[in-house]
């Protein structure tokens, strides 16, 4: 799960890429199977398995083979998707829709239904003057312009921060119509994991709540916590990022920090007998991505863009992650180069998709296809091309 956002690259030494401002205005949100693509003219296009009508067409239409555009949605401002059952767009009117499977209370309301699945984007009630979205497997979020957060779902383990934390596969307490979130504001950025949420404040400070079993919340530990929560050692922080069990800060200074479940310099976690229990041991507080990757532009779950343009992967290659056309059985801790990639300026990954943007505008995506024909890109492959597209209005 993620919240898409724009990064406006510094100009850090003669190799550093940056985008034209057709491709600046490219946005992306991808589940396993089926990813959103915020076109430079407010267009949403959709392409994947579209299993409930995720991409917003009959669900009797079982998979759209290319990006094609998602009827019934005003010119957009951003998109985010929670897992393969549903979509999220912020429609430039200042409303959030949704559409997909109804598991958690999604669409908002008063209870789950009456409507199960919705096919057809739908706006949530009560909801305006959004700048900000964030989706998730158990609910939604929501950025209102004066700065404050609202939240709507199932209480999973703190996700809505209502002050109860439920155990880890304990079913939390219902709230369809979305809520404050109480003791914020100032809010200017948010983002969201599979359970956790961030938040950007005005003066630079990032808060943190939700799951935290691999210290995604960043608080030196891995227990929990149902209210907002200041992330101590964060000052000055610019941009934020979530994606699964990992969270990422953007410094004044264009680097990056990361923490939760990404690549550190810990030594793997072995068993009683040496055995590797764990590749990637959690980084408990925001620290700085290790070796090459540490020149890091942009972040995504499993995925890096370099101040050279290139693009480095880590993680498993069951699904073909890596993108390095290696066996499924590899796995990289630690950062592997993308050798096909050249002049990246944004990366965007989702359950075992990844997309990249080039500067010129083209779109690449590796991992499953999201045919009929269950194939997977091993590689990066060219999903559209943006250049020359008109910009948004604003």
């Amino acid at each position: 799960m993620l919240i898409v956002f724009i990064v406006l690259l510094a100009s850090v030494g003669a190799l550093q890429f940056s985008a034209p401002a057709a491709a600046e205005e490219v946005r992306v949100a991808t589940s396993s199977l089926h990813t959103l693509v915020l076109a430079p003219d407010g267009r949403v296009l959709c392409q994947g398995r579209n299993q409930h009508g995720v991409c917003g067409v009959d669900p009797a239409t079982a998979f759209v083979d290319v990006l094609t555009p998602v009827p019934g949605i005003p010119s957009a401002r951003a998109v985010a998707v929670a897992d393969i059952w549903t979509s999220m767009v912020l429609g430039d009117d200042g409303k959030v829709y949704v559409w997909g499977k109804n598991d958690f209370g999604l669409f908002g309301g008063t209870v789950r239904g009456p409507t199960y699945v919705l096919s057809r984007p739908t706006a949530v009630a009560t909801l305006e003057r959004i700048i900000g979205i964030a989706a998730f497997v158990h609910g939604g979020a929501a950025l209102r312009d004066d700065g404050t957060v609202w939240m709507w779902g199932e209480d999973s383990e703190g996700l809505l921060a209502t002050g109860t934390l439920s155990k880890s596969g304990q079913s939390g307490l219902l709230q369809y119509t979305p809520r404050q979130v109480a003791g914020l504001d100032g809010i200017t950025q948010i983002a969201g994991g599979w359970k956790h949420m961030l938040a950007l404040r005005s003066d630079g400070t990032v808060w943190a709540w939700g799951a935290n079993k691999d210290s995604q919340l960043g608080l030196g530990d891995t227990a929990g916590r149902p209210r907002p929560t200041m992330v101590p050692s964060l000052a000055g922080v610019t941009r934020i990022h979530a994606d699964g069990n990992s969270s990422a800060a953007l410094q004044a200074d264009g680097s990056w920090l990361l923490w939760g479940n990404v690549p550190s310099t810990q030594k793997p976690t072995r068993d009683a007998f040496g055995g590797i229990l764990s590749d990637m041991p959690p980084v408990r507080a925001p620290a700085p991505l290790p070796g090459s990757l540490r020149d890091a532009t942009d972040v995504a779950a499993g995925a890096a863009v370099l101040r050279d343009g290139s693009v480095r992967t880590w993680g498993s290659n069951s699904f073909g992650t890596l993108g390095t056309g290696g066996s499924v059985d590899a796995v990289a801790p630690r950062g592997v180069l993308v050798k096909s990639l050249s002049g990246i300026v944004r990366v965007w990954a989702g359950g075992h998709r990844v997309l990249a943007l080039k500067s010129d505008g083209t779109l690449y995506l590796w991992g499953p296809a999201g045919t009929a024909d269950g194939r997977v890109h091993r590689v990066p492959t060219v999903m559209t091309t943006f250049a020359g597209s008109e910009p948004r209005k604003p």
